[in-house]
């Protein structure tokens, strides 16, 4: 759901800024400068609050739960982590052309 609303956003500068109208490398890697940093920022602190969210309840059961929710915590953020790599393909693929 996040993905979606940030790339909404971004598309949302992207036409505030001209960047449709003309369709140049320069104004594609002047937004990118400082839209890849933001998505992998917003990335990090959605797994910190995803992991401290899960951990928060781990800590509160049974020996034998806690170790499953904290397996499950680990197995969600594996999961986390490779969406969000193709994630940040495909937003840099927007902002970075990399054929000529």
């Amino acid at each position: 759901m996040m993905l979606v609303v940030f790339i909404g956003v971004s598309q949302l500068i992207k036409l505030q800024s001209g960047f449709f109208e003309s369709r140049t490398t320069e104004t594609s890697e002047a937004v990118g400068q400082w839209v890849v940093p933001c998505f992998v920022i917003l990335a990090i602190y959605l797994l910190g609050l995803i992991n401290y969210r899960l951990i928060k309840v781990a800590l509160k059961q049974q020996s034998w739960v806690k170790w499953g929710v904290i397996a499950l915590d680990i197995l969600l953020s594996l999961i986390y982590l490779s969406a969000g790599a193709f994630a940040l393909f495909i937003v840099t693929f927007t902002y970075f052309p990399f054929a000529p």
